[in-house]
Formats: C-alpha cells, sequence, structure tokens
C-alpha cells in the first residue's frame, strides 16, 4: 500500500541522536550546515514519491517505506 510520507518525521525513541552521539559528534549531526542536513533538505526532501505509486498495490504485498525517512 502506498503512503505518502510526512515532510519532517519524527524521530522514535529508538532512533533518538542525542542517545547515539555525544560531544562534538552530536554538534556536528545538529548543524544545519552539516553535508547530511544539506542533501536531506536539497535531494530527499525533494523526492517526488508519486511516481512510485504505480508500484505497490493496495491488497497485495509489501507496505511502501517512505523515501524520506
Amino acid at each position: 500500500m502506498f503512503k505518502e510520507s510526512g515532510k519532517n518525521p519524527q524521530l522514535d525513541m529508538f532512533s533518538s541522536p542525542s542517545g547515539m552521539l555525544r560531544g562534538s559528534s552530536l554538534k556536528d549531526y545538529l548543524k544545519n550546515d552539516s553535508w547530511h542536513n544539506i542533501f536531506r533538505e536539497h535531494v530527499v526532501a525533494r523526492v517526488n514519491e508519486d511516481i512510485f505509486k504505480v508500484l505497490y498495490s493496495s491488497d497485495n504485498g509489501t507496505p511502501y517505506a517512505p523515501v524520506s525517512h
């Protein structure tokens, strides 16, 4: 089944960066100008997920996994 992903996904309690990173690693992760945040904003967030809708059946197969998560 196809479900469009949210624009600002919330991390669950098992994937919190503050729980996995410490010190300068956490600071680098949270910076808006870090490469991964820029990539997410300019590439991942702009993927048109509607083009993949035809690949998923509403009554058969594996559920859709959003690209932007």
